[in-house]
């Protein structure tokens, strides 16, 4: 819900009224006004700086009780020092005599020298104060996301019960009233409101959220409406439900500056390319003593694996290099050549004498390797090359990074430093994910996971983020047709970084899967001194990711899972939410009838149903719904066939097949799995056969690997559970139903 300019430079007078008084906070009264001109529900109320000031007229306003608060910039607790009293107002004599005794009794309790600005009077308001009575709204400014709004149970229990009960909903404005309410119906409120026939209540908070964040984001740094003030945070606690049917604030704070920051960042992808598509690559800090290697002459033998012989070397000291059998010229400074990406993987301190060698030249991509010593700060690294490099169009990725796979140009690139025969690297026309990751290790661990069909068709390990964000790197895969899924591993965002990527992702119709480190206090504190990145609060990502429809992921496991899901079925047909599950073991059907989530059982047509009774010739197997138990007494052409009949049912949207395979009627071990008539190929066959999305979990050890391989290499998604795989494709049909779809 839009507030309108009037109403808008109403609330500025406010803002102006309390700066002029060199204030950065807001009285409670000025909160009022301020929720009264965005069109939101107050009490009653009047200010007066002295008791003189209060007449019969203005008490004739208040039809009960009313409430006085003393007013001051210098008081927080103003309950605590008998600055709050509730009173029958008889007349002005009697409210007045009550103010002046307020007034004595707060000076006694104070400090020499409190401001005491005047007095509130306000209307008691009538509410129950049962559970969900009482609304806590909240407005702040994140560092990484800009304007957030919180809602959770209100009154003075409200801090206690969002910690050991339930937290708090985090919400980024704006947004609309229909959105409001769709978010406030997923609430567990809503229970209690339906079951005591008040559900309008849930329409009286969706109206206030709607408005409180285009309140939020009117006064934030990101919005574009000219408004010369930024509300750092306002907590208004409680708004209630009164019993005469108004839904209206009681207390309200406010903390405000002047606006100084720009608008929202935008992405710059300017000369990304030369990262990912570099004609020409240059590498740092090779040794110029024969056999001695480093990380350099790691990066220069990865580089020759990816068929790049005319690499140009450089070592200060010039002279040769040997590098897997190949003699290289080492160069003394990069005047000697030009080339498209420099891969710096020598001592940090000379960072900044690198980049003024290269500052004057155009269009050029760098990898800083090295993470920076404990006496070189982040802080005090962008001081120092900032400068240098202010006014050239260098793009850097790093510090502290292991930089970058590609397999987008002619030649791949590969400066992640590990060798082959530790780290096998690579991609096949399959490979379609695009893995960015503030971790090395992190990034390495999935490419080792993928060793059967390589997911990753480029990986950014962007370290410390000095220049190329994530956001940069979100917007180029965006619009790069080589990459179907983005993957993001991330434990600190930028300034208004995080906002940028809720904006992206908002706008997306490629998959965006992140694991965001450092959750916890000390996952974060470990992150910090791991990056030297600030972590966000994670109820903040949690808002953003559900909001935007990132998905956010728990745990490495999960993130990989569902990287391998989206990118091994990105060209499969996701018509509706009906699955069926075939396992050979009950235990397993089971526990796929315990994961369905989302997911339809399908309801099979009368035709298959009798496909599967004259298969059943033994009479075993479990049909009566589509999560079938076919028993270990199922072998490879059997298990072919009612695959098949699953295939060719066209109430069955999905298929997932759970695989023990240690039973000798099948062909699993390494001695017969790659039989033409053996499940492995059997299963690709059919799976090359339909746009159907098909999951395999096969639930073994080491012994079993051949037969996944099989499947694996040709495409096909294989999970070492049933339970993964159905979490997993609940997640994929989730996000690509054709209602769900952006």
């Amino acid at each position: 819900m839009n507030i309108s300019n009037e109403a808008l430079n109403n609330i500025d007078s406010i803002f102006k009224t309390a700066h002029d008084q060199n204030r950065t906070t807001l009285f409670e009264h000025e909160v009022y006004g301020i929720l009264k001109f965005a069109g939101m529900n107050i009490p009653q109320y009047d200010f007066v700086e002295n008791s003189s000031q209060v007449t019969s007229e203005m008490l004739s306003k208040y039809s009960g009780d009313i409430v006085i608060k003393i007013v001051s910039q210098d008081i927080a607790h103003k309950q605590k020092i008998g600055g709050v009293q509730k009173i029958v107002p008889h007349d002005e004599f009697f409210v007045q005599y009550v103010l002046d005794k307020m007034k004595e009794k707060v000076i006694q309790n104070t400090p020499e020298g409190t401001t005491l600005n005047g007095f509130l009077i306000v209307e008691a308001v009538n509410f129950s104060q049962g559970l969900g009575f009482e609304i806590l709204y909240g407005i702040s400014n994140d560092r990484a996301f800009g304007p957030t709004l919180t809602l959770s149970k209100g009154g003075d229990d409200a801090e206690f019960f969002a910690k050991y009960y339930d937290s708090a909903n985090l919400f980024l404005p704006p947004f609309s009233y229909e959105k409001s309410l769709d978010l406030v119906n997923q609430l567990k409120i809503r229970n209690k409101f339906n079951s005591i026939g008040h559900p309008e209540y849930l329409e009286y908070m969706a109206r206030t959220a709607s408005l409180l964040s285009s309140l939020a984001y009117a006064y934030s740094s990101i919005s574009d409406n000219n408004r010369n003030w930024n509300i750092k945070t306002m907590d208004i606690n409680p708004f209630v439900f009164a019993k005469d049917g108004r839904f209206l604030a009681l207390d309200g704070y406010a903390e405000f500056e002047p606006r100084t920051s720009s608008l929202l960042p935008t992405a710059n992808t300017d000369n990304l390319d030369k990262f990912f598509r570099p004609k020409s690559a240059c590498v740092l800090g090779v040794s110029t003593k024969p056999g001695n290697s480093n990380m350099a002459s790691d990066i220069v033998g990865l580089m020759l694996g990816m068929g790049w012989d005319d690499l140009y070397l450089i070592n200060p000291k010039g002279g040769e290099a040997t590098i897997h059998g190949k003699n290289f010229k080492l160069y003394k400074s990069p005047d000697e050549f030009d080339c498209d990406l420099y891969v710096y993987a020598a001592p940090a301190k000379n960072i900044p004498l690198f980049l003024e060698s290269i500052a004057h030249k155009k269009d050029k991509a760098v990898i800083l390797i090295p993470g920076l010593p404990n006496d070189m700060p982040f802080n005090e690294f962008k001081e120092t090359i900032t400068p240098i490099i202010a006014n050239s169009s260098i793009r850097i990725i790093g510090p502290n990074c292991m930089g970058v796979f590609s397999s987008s140009g002619e030649k791949c690139v590969d400066t992640l430093f590990i060798e082959q025969d530790r780290l096998e690297v690579r991609s096949n026309e399959r490979s379609n994910v695009a893995l960015l990751s503030q971790s090395g290790g992190m990034a390495i661990s999935l490419i080792d996971k993928s060793h059967n069909s390589p997911l990753m068709h480029t990986v950014v390990s962007f370290g410390n983020k000095y220049d190329v964000k994530i956001t940069d790197l979100v917007q180029w895969f965006m619009h790069d047709d080589d990459i179907d899924v983005i993957g993001i591993y991330v434990e600190g965002f930028d300034f208004l970084e995080g906002r940028l990527l809720f904006e992206q992702a908002s706008q997306s119709t490629k998959p965006i899967i992140m694991y965001k480190g450092g959750k916890t206090d000390a996952g974060a504190k470990a992150a910090s001194s791991h990056t030297a990145a600030m972590s966000g609060d994670y109820a903040v990502v949690e808002a953003m990711c559900e909001q935007s429809n990132i998905i956010l992921c728990n745990n490495t496991a999960t993130f990989y899972n569902y990287q391998k899901m989206f990118s091994m079925l990105a060209d499969r047909e996701v018509n509706g939410n009906n699955v069926a599950v075939i396992c050979n073991a009950g235990f397993e059907s089971t526990l796929a009838a315990d994961e369905t989530g989302t997911l339809n059982v399908a309801p099979l047509t009368q035709e298959t149903k009798d496909k599967l009774v004259e298969m059943d010739k033994l009479g075993l197997m479990g049909k009566s719904t589509a999560i079938m138990d076919v028993t270990p007494m199922t072998d490879d052409v059997l298990y072919g066939k009612i695959i098949q009949a699953m295939i060719d049912d066209d109430t069955v949207d999905h298929i997932v097949v759970g695989v023990i395979p240690h039973v000798d009627i099948i062909k699993t071990t390494s001695e017969n799995c790659h039989d033409e008539d053996g499940l492995a190929n059997i299963i690709v066959k059919l799976f090359n056969s339909t746009k159907k999305p098909i999951v395999v979990s096969v639930n073994a050890g080491e012994v079993y690997k051949e037969f996944v391989k099989i499947m694996e290499s040709n495409g096909v998604p294989v999970y070492d559970n049933i339970r993964d795989a159905m979490t997993s494709l609940n997640k994929y049909v989730t996000f690509n139903l054709p209602e769900n779809s952006k």
